[in-house]
């Protein structure tokens, strides 16, 4: 299976290695989905990641980003001409398009309103959905 992991939600999971967040990090870790990136989201990773505002190891976010940068799937999508409450999440919408991911997990429905697409999911959806296909 193939996700785009918006970035707030990479951040949730970095800050939070029980529960639900660390169900998807273990997911990701072992192979059972792709996260679908390309250059500006595995930028994007790397920068907010290493924002002292959220204390986190600077090894640690070298080791993640090689981790994208190793096994994440790579696209090139073409740009696409829509509109989105925060212009910054247009990248990740392109590289579901490009990819033909599965889901676009976010935490900011809102910002993806002017789009009907089912397979922009909040990460409970996300998991749900996931596990009940592999129980």
């Amino acid at each position: 299976m193939k996700i785009v992991l918006e970035l707030n939600e990479l951040v949730s999971v970095a800050l939070s290695p029980r529960g639900k967040p660390a169900d998807l990090l273990n997911l990701l870790f072992t192979g059972e989905i792709m996260v679908c990136v390309d250059d500006r989201i595995l930028a994007e990773y790397r920068g907010v990641l290493a924002r002292p505002a959220f204390g986190f190891n600077a090894a640690d976010v070298v080791n993640l980003a090689a981790y994208f940068g190793r096994f994440a799937r790579r696209v090139n999508p073409k740009p696409l001409s829509i509109r989105l409450e925060d212009p910054d999440d247009i990248m990740f919408y392109e590289v579901l398009k490009a990819s033909g991911a599965d889901y676009l997990v976010t935490g900011n429905l809102r910002h993806f309103k002017s789009i009907r697409d089912g397979r922009i999911v909040l990460p409970g959806v996300f998991g749900e959905r996931y596990f009940s296909l592999h129980n």
